[in-house]
């Protein structure tokens, strides 16, 4: 069955969620309209419904259509104002004040010292002196937006974000190849880099996708590997099924025996074998005329 897109009713950069109108899931259905065209996409695994389609404006929208670029272009502008650390945040050094935090940073730099790489060395870290934290600054082009901690001392919440800029960090080693590892933290991001080099770490800085996650994407991406948390394989399946929707990229969805940051010599093995079935395919089309994907999740020990 075929969506019928007047029934839609969705105006010029609007979104709209509600009951998907091909399998009757409950609130699963989501559409966007941008630049004239229709994204639309149910998130119920067992439904095919998604697909773009070139819609058109009204008279009313394309009036106000060559406005929209100033007002994004001020929101962005807004994100890149520098990010200043709050006074309970200090460099590490050797001075008698914060000599223990010294202490306290390298000892967490040691606990993610892995087989296959050093994950945390040479990595930028500052300490929150007042919760305890190790804290991972983001830039954007150069300038410090935003920046999280992660808890040294078994505090909640385990990560904790001190500004609203940074929707997620990347890390890539060498010359970035166009494959995006999709992870939770910036941990299991750095860790993606430094293995394979040429590789783009993706921090979402949480377990949703969101629309700066998903412009990201689309501009830098040519193949996607979604490796969240194993406690989170639904959501994981939801998200490759969302991305390919929306952006338009090849998209694996894998289940890892453990968070990828921890380096199980296993896991390792086993997205080092996808990220190769990543750089050879590509966007390589398939016979069918569909983009290299897979609606199975793939997970360590399948072969």
């Amino acid at each position: 069955m075929l969506i019928d897109m007047d029934k839609l009713d969705i105006a010029e950069g609007a979104n709209i969620r509600s009951d998907c109108p091909r399998c009757g899931g409950k609130n699963t259905f989501t559409a966007t309209k941008r630049d004239g065209k229709i994204i639309y996409n149910c998130y119920k695994l067992s439904c095919d419904a998604k697909g773009k389609v070139n819609y058109g404006m009204t008279a009313e929208e394309m009036s106000s259509y060559f406005i929209k670029p100033l007002i994004e272009t001020g929101n962005l502008n807004k994100r890149m104002e520098p990010f200043v650390y709050p006074e309970h945040i200090v460099v590490p050094g050797n001075t008698w004040y914060n000599k223990r935090y010294t202490r306290y940073i390298n000892r967490f730099r040691m606990r993610w010292q892995g087989i296959y790489a050093e994950t945390l060395q040479n990595i930028e870290l500052l300490c929150d002196v007042k919760d305890k934290r190790a804290v991972f600054p983001i830039y954007q082009d150069g300038v410090l937006v935003d920046a999280i901690g992660r808890e040294l001392d078994g505090a909640t919440p385990k990560w904790l974000r001190y500004g609203k800029a940074a929707e997620y960090a990347r890390y890539c080693y060498g010359q970035p190849n166009g494959v995006f590892i999709l992870v939770e933290d910036v941990i299991s991001a750095i860790t993606v880099a430094k293995v394979w080099p040429g590789v783009t770490g993706f921090a979402l800085l949480g377990t949703n996708l969101t629309d700066a996650h998903k412009e990201c994407l689309s501009d830098d991406a040519r193949y996607v590997i979604v490796a969240l948390d194993p406690d989170a394989m639904r959501k994981t399946l939801v998200m490759r099924k969302e991305i390919e929707a929306w952006c338009d990229i090849p998209t694996r969805a894998i289940r890892l025996r453990d968070d990828i940051k921890y380096q199980d010599d296993e896991d390792i093995n086993f997205l080092g074998r996808w990220i190769n079935e990543a750089k050879r395919h590509g966007k390589q089309e398939q016979p069918n005329g569909e983009g290299f994907t897979t609606t199975q999740v793939q997970t360590t020990g399948d072969t």
